[in-house]
């Protein structure tokens, strides 16, 4: 009896603890509202990095300062901007953090005649060079120093050089392109080694002016054992370095001339500069492939002289590109946008001038 009771007690178990959930009044849970569902964030659309290509063309390459003009009033970034002979001096300008109202002023401002006429003006000549300006009254140079020797181009350049100078000597101390408040390259041919150059650091003067150095017509610069002339002989339109700098969307201005009609080839100058606008436009027909985008300027009634009508080569640069608005316009930024873009540029730009810290005179004995 006393080994069964134990037993017997826990076969009633269950009963008893039955009877007294069911005496006890049960609460029906409270339900927990629902979490609300957090939509995923969308992430940042990231912008397509653009590059801008500058053709080379003498005057009408001003017509570049009028399609950047349109560019800045639309909210066109441009990330990066490389260009040959004139398109390489704008490029440059503004690689610098000049506006293209600033470039626009100061192209209107010059004297051509001047600058293209390249004279030192006779009483800032030394005293021996007014010997000789007076004795053989002449606009060309002759070199005696190794024999007789013809100048390497009619015009030596001094004066578009103080010109760069006066635009880049904040820049003296930048040793990339990239450094400047929009990355920059321009295009050289090197007579030497036959190839192109493209200028990605050092002296921004000297890379402005080599681009430039149009053959016969301007001389050309030599730096080591390279001699440098203008880039359009075999890369006028530098789409294909714009692509190599990052850009994801190149976008390419293209100068077009009016067509050689044979009654205009006559002298020795006019075949000359037609051999070589031949070769120049066939180098461009490769570039003009490799662009995302072109805005072609027609400059037929224009020549590459003509500076002293810049006012419309360059509005004709800005109609141009109004020309292209529906496309460009995808990549215009907002206002917020805009304003970032330009105060990124603007903390790149540098405005002081260096002080000079010592003078040197080389060539003369104490």
């Amino acid at each position: 009896m006393r080994r069964a009771l134990p037993v017997f007690l826990l076969c009633l178990l269950p009963s008893v603890l039955y009877a007294q959930q069911e005496a006890e009044p049960t609460t029906p849970p409270v339900p927990t509202p629902a979490a609300p569902a957090i939509a995923p964030a969308k992430p940042a659309q990231r912008r397509p990095k653009i590059g801008v290509a500058l053709e080379g063309g003498g005057a009408m390459g001003l017509a570049h300062i009028g399609v950047l003009k349109w560019f800045e009033e639309h909210h066109i970034p441009v990330d990066y901007v490389a260009g040959t002979s004139m398109g390489g001096l704008v490029g440059g300008f503004y690689a610098t953090g000049m506006t293209p109202e600033e470039m626009q002023k100061l192209i209107e401002g010059l004297d051509w005649r001047k600058i293209l006429g390249d004279r030192t003006p006779y009483e800032d000549l030394s005293y021996r060079r007014k010997e000789d300006q007076r004795a053989y009254p002449n606009s060309l140079i002759f070199g005696l120093k190794h024999g007789l020797s013809a100048p390497e181009g009619l015009i030596a350049g001094h004066q578009i050089g103080l010109l760069i100078d006066r635009v880049t000597l904040p820049y003296y101390e930048v040793s990339s392109f990239d450094e400047l408040p929009v990355p920059f390259r321009c295009v050289a041919t090197d007579l030497v080694s036959g190839q192109s150059h493209v200028f990605q650091g050092g002296p921004l003067p000297v890379a402005l002016r080599s681009t430039m150095s149009i053959p016969g017509a301007f001389s050309p610069v030599r730096e080591g054992n390279a001699v440098y002339v203008d880039g359009g002989l075999l890369d006028n339109l530098p789409t294909d370095v714009v692509k190599q700098m990052g850009a994801e969307i190149v976008i390419a201005v293209h100068l077009e001339s009016s067509p050689v009609e044979a009654k205009n080839v006559r002298s020795v100058f006019s075949v000359l500069n037609h051999s070589v606008n031949t070769m120049v436009t066939a180098n461009e027909l490769h570039s003009l492939e490799l662009a995302d985008s072109i805005i072609s300027v027609p400059l037929g009634e224009f020549t590459t002289v003509d500076y002293a009508k810049s006012g419309p080569i360059m509005q004709r640069g800005y109609e141009a590109a109004k020309t292209k608005a529906p496309l460009l316009q995808a990549f215009a930024l907002s206002d917020a946008d805009w304003d970032a873009y330009q105060k990124a540029r603007k903390a790149r730009q540098r405005t002081e001038l260096p002080a000079p810290q010592f003078i040197k005179v080389e060539g003369a004995s104490g």
